[in-house]
């Protein structure tokens, strides 16, 4: 049984990983004290069990792990201060928070519970869906924050090579960009890349920023062409969703685009330009939404020709860019 231990503090981790050695025969144990390292450990070394302190749990890119997680059947436990009792996470119901006192109760029940992880992608893999006739010229933008990745998973899972292109701002940390990517591509039929200013845009092809570095745009005046913008951050955000919207505001006719869960209001004066500029837009619902920020100003500012739940967006979005048969 190989287990990960996650923890800034390297005594702690050590006492963490002698509790862990003493309760279970024949462990190998595998050692992180950054989120970074984590994640990488995690996707390579495929645990049964991740241990993670609340600190780093507690960072924003943490929900990338937590899809990871869900994906590779790996068992976290977030190991959390004080005297609570052990709970759910608040975001990630699959995921247990164990005060450090109950750690050794939590290690013996996970032992009994832990399987070999394995990788449980989109079974699909990259082999083509059912043929469908898309008009390529189209355009397909997703924008999200908080609850994102498992969004975006639902949502991406229903692209194929024959798709139009489609561009993503998810806010992500700079480091954790690659594996983002990594993520979705293991997830979805559609090939998902890291753009590259200029790079020109293909059907079946899935772009994201490479880092924190720029914004993704859609280059102005090139319908088939993406561009990576060094401007400031927006709504303290780069990428931007806003960016990326505004950016496709002269192709709008030609644009579907979505705004996913996520806190704040990135994304929603730009969803809304879109529409009143003639693009077909989607706001995820509020039962649906992890966190019903981006998408509610959206509506509430009329950004949103229709709301619907996750699991509806994807396929209302190939909808949108099949081409119409004539009469």
């Amino acid at each position: 049984m190989k287990y990960l231990i996650a923890h800034q503090s390297l005594l702690r981790l050590a006492r963490i990983k002698y509790q862990v050695m003493a309760l279970i025969s024949d462990v190998d144990i595998i050692e992180s004290s950054t989120l970074t390292d984590a994640y990488n450990l995690a996707e390579h070394a495929e645990p049964s069990c991740v241990v993670i302190s609340q600190e780093l749990a507690e960072q924003a890119e943490f929900e990338l792990l937590a899809s990871l997680f869900g994906i590779m059947n790996i068992i976290c436990i977030v190991l959390t201060t004080g005297k609570q009792t052990p709970r759910a996470h608040p975001l990630f119901p699959g995921i247990r928070m164990v005060p450090e006192l109950d750690l050794e109760d939590a290690i013996r029940r996970t032992a009994r519970l832990s399987q070999p992880a394995q990788n449980q992608t989109h079974p699909a893999g990259k082999s083509p869906t059912v043929a469908e006739n898309y008009d390529h010229n189209r355009l397909i933008l997703l924008g999200a924050s908080t609850g994102g990745i498992d969004a975006l998973l639902m949502v991406t899972q229903c692209f194929d090579h024959r798709c139009p292109p489609v561009l993503i701002v998810q806010h992500t940390g700079g480091s954790f960009a690659a594996s983002l990517i990594r993520l979705l591509n293991a997830a979805s039929p559609a090939n998902v890349i890291a753009a590259a200013d200029n790079m020109a845009l293909s059907p079946g092809h899935m772009y994201l920023a490479p880092d924190d570095q720029a914004h993704l745009v859609v280059a102005a005046g090139r319908q088939r062409h993406l561009a990576l913008r060094k401007n400031a951050p927006i709504s303290g955000h780069r990428p931007s969703v806003d960016a990326l919207f505004n950016s496709a505001i002269p192709q709008a006719p030609k644009v579907s685009a979505a705004l996913l869960t996520g806190m704040g209001k990135d994304g929603a004066a730009g969803l809304t330009k879109l529409r009143h500029a003639g693009a077909h837009t989607i706001g995820q619902d509020r039962q649906t939404s992890v966190v019903y920020g981006m998408p509610r100003v959206a509506m509430e500012m009329g950004g949103v020709g229709a709301q619907l739940p996750i699991q509806e967006i994807g396929p209302a979005l190939l909808k949108s860019c099949k081409v119409k048969q004539r009469v």
